[in-house]
């Protein structure tokens, strides 16, 4: 979805005076491709679901800025909340924004972007954003989500080719301790037995 900058009242980059508080991130070497963080667009705190935060994705130029999409999510704002990996084994860290902690803080939620250089894209993936302390296995190419709960629980997960994160199979309590070679052989059997 291409939206016209002229759709705006002013420039959505570099905007001293917006409200909330803003973060820039520029994905690539061209700089004036830009991801634009606006945290706060709520006067209150947001309850469940509700959004607070406006996540634009565009090419920013000294009179007019085009964005090229624009995301509305739920992100609580700390320092340090974006990193980079590769979420689907192209070889290019892909940006992970936090949103939020649940579970008395041990478990965190993520939103993903993948990264397309050769393009100058960015897409969310989506329902990233409710999978539990997610980390790629690099091995067999799939994300990994642990729970922390009463009793802790793994997922797996696979990205589809329209960009959604999907679950693999039962989820699966860790009664092994995390011992990585059982973790291997579940997995393993978890790609064995799904068609997707």
């Amino acid at each position: 979805m291409l939206i016209s900058s002229h759709l705006f009242a002013q420039k959505i980059f570099n905007q001293p005076n917006a409200k909330g508080t803003w973060q820039y991130v520029y994905p690539f070497q061209d700089k004036s491709y830009v991801l634009a963080i606006q945290n706060g667009i709520n006067e209150k705190e947001p309850v469940g679901e509700d959004i607070n935060t406006n996540i634009y994705f565009g090419k920013s130029s000294p009179t007019a800025d085009t964005i090229f999409w624009k995301e509305q999510v739920y992100l609580k704002l700390i320092n340090d909340n974006i990193s980079y990996e590769d979420y689907n084994g192209d070889g290019v860290k892909d940006i992970v924004i936090f949103s939020e902690t649940g579970g008395r803080g041990g478990n965190a939620f993520y939103h993903l972007f993948l990264l397309a250089p050769k393009n100058k894209k960015i897409i969310r993936v989506k329902n990233f954003e409710n999978i539990v302390n997610p980390e790629y296995n690099r091995k067999h190419k799939v994300i990994v989500s642990y729970g922390l709960s009463g009793t802790n629980h793994y997922s797996i997960y696979k990205i589809s080719k329209d960009n959604r994160a999907f679950q693999i199979g039962k989820s699966f309590e860790d009664t092994f301790d995390s011992d990585p070679t059982e973790l291997d052989k579940r997995i393993i059997k978890i790609l064995k037995k799904s068609v997707y």
